[in-house]
């Protein structure tokens, strides 16, 4: 059943840490039937360097534009390295892959994980046997730890409509049967056929990142699907390995303050809705004037403005 499952690898420079989760998918078993990477227009020479590797380990690939995505199936490979022309962001590279893995193969299941992650080798193993007790499942994912292989970074996750929150859990769940989670990492997120094709893709109005694993999985779950963890399928992660986790650029977090009030507005009406809407606009103003003081100015605009774009913009409903 595995040997159906793809693969969606979103790629943007960092070839070593392609590489690692490429391994780890191929010394995986069992192993997935394909894998599509797909590299946002990376400025050096990692599509170079992941054919290399692939080309020395005897893996069957070919490389095409994302274009070739977009018409008929492509020959059968093991591993796709699909190019953009431009960089186009995170969510429009993970929707490239998917819309391919659902309009251009039979797949049951297709899994979005991070170029910077490694799985364990029974993964697909552990996530089988938690779809097997629960069949239903719409998006599955497992324990992601850090990179020093002992930290929890995510150990299901809560969310919080009152304050336009999510966050992880960093405790394991007590059972290793599949377990309710709130929403489900687009670190690794294993997504149903029925769910991409009910539900559809990310919704591309929380580019470039941030957010839209919290907004697909609200929108999952309203569709009727359950969200689940299976603890014993393990995931490493090379957490903020791109993006990095302190100084972040004002773009980055613009993009985040934003997209929290657009998660917020996109699957949750009334009361709540209000209280979280409140919550920002109170809460965002005393946030940027703390950057200010300290000396950040460009990060203080970025964090009202985000929260304004957020709270006020139509492109919230309109993607």
């Amino acid at each position: 059943m595995i040997e159906t499952w793809a693969v969606v690898v979103p790629s943007f420079n960092h070839a070593d840490d392609t590489i690692t989760c490429l391994r780890s998918l191929w010394l995986a078993g069992p192993r997935p039937g394909q894998v599509l990477v797909v590299d946002d227009a990376s400025t050096d020479d990692a599509v170079a360097r992941i054919a290399e590797w692939a080309e020395g380990v005897g893996i069957d690939q070919q490389i095409v534009p994302t274009s070739a995505l977009e018409r008929a199936r492509l020959p059968n490979r093991w591993l796709t390295i699909a190019v953009a022309a431009k960089n186009g962001g995170f969510v429009q590279v993970c929707n490239a892959g998917l819309r391919y893995v659902r309009d251009n193969t039979a797949a049951p299941f297709v899994l979005l994980l991070n170029n910077d992650t490694e799985i364990a080798p029974n993964y697909f193993g552990e996530l089988a046997k938690a779809l097997a007790r629960a069949p239903t499942t719409g998006l599955l994912t497992g324990s992601i730890y850090e990179w020093d292989r002992s930290t929890v970074s995510y150990g299901g996750a809560f969310y919080n409509p009152l304050r336009a929150l999510g966050w992880h859990k960093t405790n394991l769940p007590d059972s290793d049967a599949p377990t309710e989670t709130a929403f489900v990492s687009g670190c690794s997120m294993l997504i149903s056929r029925p769910v991409l094709e009910r539900v559809g893709l990310l919704a591309e109005c929380f580019q470039p990142i941030y957010s839209e694993d919290v907004d697909y999985s609200l929108r999952v779950r309203a569709a009727g699907f359950p969200l689940m963890i299976a603890r014993r399928a393990i995931c490493y992660h090379r957490v903020g390995s791109s993006l990095g986790r302190t100084n972040q650029s004002p773009h980055i977090v613009f993009a985040i303050n934003r997209n929290r009030a657009f998660a917020l507005r996109r699957n949750y009406k009334g009361w709540r809705r209000a209280a979280g809407i409140t919550y920002l606009a109170v809460t965002k103003p005393g946030r940027a004037l703390l950057e200010l003081a300290k000396g950040r100015p460009r990060t203080a605009w970025a964090v009202l403005t985000g929260m304004l774009v957020g709270v006020l913009s139509p492109a919230a409903s309109d993607c």
